[in-house]
């Protein structure tokens, strides 16, 4: 997740030239998994899973609201949330943010070997400690302390869930730090499937959609979500089966969902009190904060909003930067016109309530 441009490590992955994507998407190519498993005509809806780094910057939220809101209109199944940034208070906010938009009892699944003291942009976990926060409002909850510290390690709930779906059916979005995602891929056979990881992930999974990534021509940088836990990066990418979609960073950069819009929108669907609402009143939010994530999400619900660059391959080096080869696997998402970028926004202005409206 994003407000990582921000920090002079922060700059995402140069990959191509903008005239090079064009020009290999034979013109805007918009086709992902999204026109295959959509539910559509009496079609069950798709099995989906947010994997997530809560606690800094707000894309995730967005992220969270969009999901909540096509689970309601029966695009998706909203099967679990996995948070890939460790401590208490980030489950908290999950389960406040659950709770407030009526999914208080979707699963959550906790890291473990996560990365130690990740930046923290804008601070809003503070929302989960009013009795330390004096100027905190207090959100209902579902679980209590004991029972968040008690919940499935994301790699098990993982294979729970995977293991009852159909083949190749499963769509997850990764817009966070790979701790999870490689501690699946790396888990072994057991009495929840007799496949290992890769082979589960092989088996169920349509494709993943990753927040990271690059479009500009500018001197190549690590890629922020990956330079947090650079081993477990190098497991992602060298073992994942199944395709990927990245959502590089500079086109996320483009959207730009400012504090005051925010409210404003809030106070206009009167859900002006709000967790998402309250972060943006209680802190400093014009921090530099773009829609990253939400654009990783919004590529498989509106893909009619982006072209695709692909099929290729991305590899990351031991710097986290990513290279692109010949493959069949991988694919960059990317917009040619401001037109495009405001109709982004706008769509993610209009979902951002949750299903709440």
């Amino acid at each position: 997740m994003n407000t990582k441009q921000l920090a002079s490590l922060m700059v995402l992955t140069a990959l191509l030239p903008f005239a090079l994507l064009t020009s290999s998407c034979g013109g805007g190519n918009t086709h992902t998994e999204a026109q295959n498993t959509q539910s559509e005509g009496g079609k069950m809806p798709v099995p989906v899973i947010l994997d997530c780094d809560l606690g800094s910057s707000t894309d995730d939220l967005f992220a969270m609201m969009m999901l909540y809101d096509a689970h309601k209109k029966g695009k998706i199944d909203f099967k679990a949330l996995m948070i890939n940034r460790d401590g208490l208070d980030n489950l908290r906010i999950a389960d406040i943010f659950n709770t407030y938009y009526g999914f208080p009892k979707l699963p959550i699944g906790k890291t473990h070997d996560a990365p130690k003291n990740p930046p923290v942009f804008i601070p809003y976990w503070k929302l989960a400690k009013p009795e330390e926060y004096k100027e905190m409002p207090t959100f209902k909850r579902t679980y209590t302390d004991e029972q968040l510290q008690q919940l499935p390690d994301a790699e098990t709930l993982y294979r729970q869930i995977l293991a009852k779906e159909p083949d190749t059916s499963v769509v997850i979005f990764s817009i966070g730090f790979p701790t999870n995602i490689a501690h699946l891929l790396e888990s072994k056979a057991d009495k929840i499937s007799d496949l290992d990881g890769v082979a589960l992930v092989a088996k169920k999974v349509k494709a993943m959609y990753i927040m990271g990534g690059d479009l500009s021509q500018t001197m190549p940088e690590p890629e922020y979500n990956l330079l947090q836990d650079p081993q477990n990066a190098m497991t992602l990418m060298q073992k994942w089966p199944s395709k990927i979609y990245f959502s590089p960073g500079d086109m996320g950069h483009k959207i730009d969902y400012t504090p005051e819009n925010v409210i404003a929108d809030q106070t206009k669907m009167h859900l002006e009190d709000s967790p998402i609402c309250m972060t943006y009143k209680l802190f400093e939010c014009n921090t530099g904060q773009r829609m990253w994530d939400a654009c990783a999400i919004q590529q498989y619900l509106r893909p009619d909003l982006y072209q695709i660059h692909g099929p290729v391959k991305y590899t990351v080096d031991s710097q986290m930067i990513l290279h692109e080869q010949p493959g069949t696997s991988h694919y960059m998402t990317y917009t040619n016109t401001a037109e495009q970028d405001t109709l982004i926004l706008n769509h993610i202005r209009e979902t951002a309530h949750g299903g709440l409206k």
